[in-house]
């Protein structure tokens, strides 16, 4: 037989249980973004969040130098060149054998690092986690046709963008 005390520790049990489901299933989480329908965040692997890039020619032709900022909640932000400034997760156009270099600011202070992979699946490039707000970090990379999204290895859902490596 089940005492007065088990019991009701028991009903207090599911009564949380069930009103913590109700609240997710609602989408009332604070900062998970879980259920949020203003929210762009998926489940999907790195590969599969970066849309495909396309941006025009005539906007990357001259580009060397790409300029990001890193922030948990809103994705990299772009800064330079000019056609991705304020854009968040921009499509990035690189032309195959040319060097750039990637910029990156730290803007949250939470741990950041870019990366760029090939096909989602593993990192061709990384560079060091940082953690501190403010801190800019830089790469030079050399464009090649395997490579396929960019992204923050923390943060590899919320801090994806695709890269289209184009023929000179």
């Amino acid at each position: 037989m089940i005492s007065p005390d088990q019991r009701s520790r028991r009903t207090l049990l599911c009564a949380v249980a069930s009103g913590i489901s109700s609240a997710v299933l609602a989408g009332c989480t604070d900062g998970t973004g879980e259920g949020d329908a203003e929210s762009d965040r998926d489940d999907e692997g790195p590969d599969e969040a970066a849309d495909d890039a396309d941006p025009p020619d005539a906007e990357w032709e001259d580009v060397d130098a790409i300029e990001l900022e890193a922030h948990a909640d809103d994705g990299w932000i772009g800064h330079r060149p000019a056609p991705i400034d304020g854009e968040t997760n921009p499509d990035l156009a690189l032309y195959e054998g040319r060097e750039y270099e990637f910029i990156w600011t730290n803007a949250d202070g939470d741990v950041h690092n870019f990366a760029i992979w090939e096909d989602g699946d593993e990192p061709l490039v990384s560079t060091a986690f940082v953690d501190t707000e403010g801190e800019e970090t830089t790469t030079v990379v050399e464009a090649g046709s395997e490579m396929d999204v960019y992204l923050c290895e923390t943060h590899e859902r919320e801090m994806v963008g695709s890269l289209e490596v184009r023929a000179e």
